[in-house]
């Protein structure tokens, strides 16, 4: 599988910060002609290619719309098939319409004319290896595997018929899909590329988090370096840099058992980025090397990689590592970080925020952060959503007045003055809807039966809206039942 990220943290599902326990996956195809990976996933990382209209999916509303997924299998710039994720894999997305956006991951096969068997059988295979990956990492089976068809008639998902309109065009159908994964997940590893087994991402980012904020003592530092590791690796601290996989002939497994037994021998010196944090330079990985042999561990073990960092950073990063241990902003250490320690070639405004987002849902996973009972600069705001200010029913600078006013208010959250919900609790906050934002062209009935499967269920829209009539005009949010 050739894997690559690319989180879409401009996208409104995105900034929702929904997290879901993952219980299967669902497949999807685009339904266009356009099998590029640019005209889905964007900015252009150097391997995408440039979209000349920037008419990609890290947007708020993609088209007006809300949508978003998982991840996209397509074509790169030069012609070769990859992956890209683009949510967290446990995030909440915008792609069944229906229940199973609460369960399932979900990602898209960028179609092309539908007759090419040779870039369907390419696509079709690395979709395959991303559902073994991925049931691998979660405890899944291939029985927790359906595309967006077989989603509708389950009642989870809307009335699509992707992917059934495509793949029987090239002799398969789902169950040979599924079948093709359990083949892979009960295909036993050759002896030669086994090395220390990689703990599941729940896992690895537990250990991390406990790790460094027992040497920080200070969750913005930590959520700083998380944020920062999770845009090199992925937090997996056997990542081969994925542009090097191809080059080198291996996969991270390989990579990491043959510089385990010593058969590949140019580890320090093929500039290889490799490890949590993608250590690149040639004395970096020499030191990792050398540590890690010390330590009678692999090159990929987690907490041998985890003390060859902070033992790093403690002897060379002396001024980083007062501003990790001081940091009073997520954005302030993950930024230090960036470029002091990680210095990747692109270090702009653009990759900044992006490296801070990603520490930032570290911080509201891990760090039990209490919001002030009053402020004095900046106001809670009681809004159905960040983005909607239209919505907003009161701003107040003590929070026991923002939450009284949210409980007489079904539907709104507190938002803190930088846009995070903090009220009701996430648990106790799930949404009895969705949002859509009216577009030229929509009617009721179309937007029923894209969202509900089912045209002539829009009374149940205008119902839970208060509609009197059946018009409605561009640029209205309307709640569409979950």
């Amino acid at each position: 599988m050739n894997l690559h990220k690319l989180i879409f943290t401009e996208n409104a599902c995105y900034k929702a910060g929904r997290k879901i326990t993952v219980k299967g996956i669902m497949v999807h195809s685009t339904g266009a002609n356009n099998p590029w990976l640019k005209r889905y996933v964007g900015p252009n990382d150097g391997l995408l290619g440039q979209n000349q209209y920037n008419n990609h999916w890290n947007t708020y509303y993609p088209g007006g719309r809300e949508v978003c997924v998982h991840g996209f299998i397509g074509k790169l710039a030069d012609g070769t098939i990859a992956t890209y994720q683009t949510l967290p894999w446990d995030h909440r997305g915008w792609h069944a319409g229906g229940s199973a956006n609460n369960t399932h991951i979900g990602f898209e096969i960028c179609e092309d004319g539908l007759t090419d068997s040779t870039y369907f059988e390419k696509v079709y295979r690395e979709a395959v290896e991303l559902c073994a990956d991925l049931c691998k990492e979660y405890g899944l089976t291939e029985k927790d595997i359906i595309c967006h068809s077989e989603g509708y008639r389950k009642g989870i998902a809307s009335n699509h018929g992707d992917v059934m309109h495509w793949f029987p065009k090239h002799g398969k159908s789902m169950d040979t899909f599924r079948a093709a994964v359990k083949e892979l997940l009960n295909t036993e590893p050759k002896e030669e590329t086994i090395s220390t087994p990689i703990a599941p991402l729940a896992e690895r980012e537990k250990v991390i988090w406990d790790y460094l904020f027992g040497k920080l003592g200070n969750a913005y530092g930590v959520a700083g370096i998380m944020g920062n590791l999770n845009a090199e690796s992925g937090l997996r601290p056997n990542n081969l840099q994925n542009s090097y996989e191809k080059k080198l002939g291996h996969t991270d497994e390989s990579y990491n058992a043959a510089v385990d037994d010593g058969t590949y021998s140019s580890f320090v010196k093929d500039s290889a980025g490799y490890g949590l944090a993608q250590w690149t330079y040639w004395s970096r990985k020499q030191a990792l090397l050398e540590f890690a042999k010390s330590q009678g561990q692999s090159i990929g073990d987690l907490s041998m990689q985890l003390d060859f960092l902070w033992k790093e950073m403690s002897e060379n990063y002396s001024g980083l590592l007062k501003t990790l241990q001081t940091a009073t902003s997520v954005e302030e250490a993950s930024t230090a970080v960036l470029t002091k320690y990680e210095r990747p070639a692109d270090m702009g405004e653009a990759v900044q925020k992006k490296r801070a987002a990603f520490g930032e849902s570290y911080l509201k996973k891990y760090a039990k952060v209490e919001p002030p009972a009053k402020l004095t600069t900046g106001y809670y705001r009681v809004r159905k959503t960040w983005a909607d200010k239209k919505s907003q029913v009161g701003a107040y600078r003590i929070l026991a007045n923002a939450k009284a006013t949210a409980d007489k208010h079904p539907g709104t959250f507190v938002f803190s003055d930088d846009g995070v919900a903090i009220y009701p609790a996430e648990d106790t906050a799930e949404e009895a809807y969705r949002i859509h934002t009216v577009v030229k062209g929509d009617t009721l009935w179309e937007i029923a039966k894209a969202y509900l499967g089912d045209g002539s269920r829009y009374p149940e829209i205008k119902t839970l809206n208060g509609l009197k009539s059946n018009v409605i005009y561009t640029g209205w949010k309307l709640k569409i039942p979950n």
